[in-house]
């Protein structure tokens, strides 16, 4: 386990990068605290061991000796590291401690965050009714099948390769002919209708297996011709299996709104003709990606 120190060493230097508020001592907790280890003269208590396990080692047993042991070694290093930078004055070199602030500021947001996503609970009621919402957003069936999406302006494109189908050529030879000017040529598999730009799943809904767009379908993302290859139904997850997942879902949510709202109510200022440009729209993708929860095939 103990190969290189985790990054996470930083915290426990925190107090030499100023980010102690005039507290020297090593391990910033409060005192008191039932004590794991003491290494020269400095105590490390009981409760950062057990954080360190929830966060670098979540997966350790501590009822075993060695593991323990190991853990107790690695904090033992954190600490050593730490009255080092003491004695060397580290912190007054300012990379030193920007690298240092960054990782406390890290831990300090993350753990700000799910304290945020905690404070609202959630009923069974809330989270059953959003399972609900999602299967009936999955639709009924999911789908596969081959698109070649043309831009907006290349309509007159999309109706030549229609024609071609229409006139009996198999659409996989049609597909190889007209993938290289398509803007997308794509096999999709187990698309849930609830992820198809609207136009193109009331189309598929219609067709049958085997069945070709004989007219091209417009979308916002441009003309699409398909050939329908399977539809299956969709068999949702037991609620019970997947309500843990639909909880974190929605404590992420909330989680983000909490944070949305406080940057709305903030003030943010910066040094003349230094703000940083707006962020850029992410592109949208032709079909939505999966949310939970997944669909479980039969068979």
């Amino acid at each position: 386990m103990r190969k290189t120190l985790p990054f996470a060493a930083c915290f426990l230097l925190a107090a030499c990068s100023g980010g102690g508020a005039g507290d020297s001592r090593i391990v910033q907790l409060p005192p008191n605290l039932p004590v794991a280890e003491t290494i020269n003269g400095t105590p490390v208590p009981q409760e950062l061991v057990d954080a360190f396990v929830r966060v670098k080692a979540p997966k350790a047993d501590m009822s075993n000796p060695e593991q323990r042991a190991e853990i107790l070694r690695v904090l033992s290093d954190y600490v050593l590291l730490a009255e080092q930078a003491q004695r060397d004055k580290m912190a007054a070199d300012p990379k030193f401690a920007a690298n240092v602030e960054v990782a406390r500021l890290g831990a300090l947001a993350n753990e700000a965050m799910i304290r945020l996503q905690q404070q609202t609970p959630i009923s069974d009621e809330a989270l059953k009714a959003e399972y609900d919402a999602k299967v009936a957003r999955k639709g009924k069936f999911e789908y596969d099948f081959g698109n070649l999406l043309f831009a907006s302006d290349k309509e007159d494109d999309a109706l030549k390769a229609a024609g071609e189908l229409v006139a009996g050529k198999p659409f996989a030879q049609v597909y190889d002919e007209w993938k290289g000017s398509a803007a997308q040529s794509k096999v999709f598999s187990h698309i849930p209708a609830g992820q198809l730009p609207e136009p193109l799943a009331q189309a598929i809904a219609q067709m049958k297996v085997g069945d070709f767009s004989r007219a091209p379908v417009k979308t916002q993302f441009g003309w699409h011709v398909f050939h329908l290859d399977a539809q299956n139904p969709i068999v949702p997850p037991e609620f019970d299996k997947v309500k843990d997942e639909i909880r974190s879902g929605l404590q992420k949510k909330i989680g983000e709104e909490r944070l949305a709202k406080l940057k709305q109510q903030a003030k943010i200022e910066y040094p003349a003709g230094s703000a940083p440009a707006p962020a850029a729209a992410k592109p949208t993708p032709a079909v939505a990606p999966a949310t939970a929860p997944a669909a479980e095939k039969k068979g």
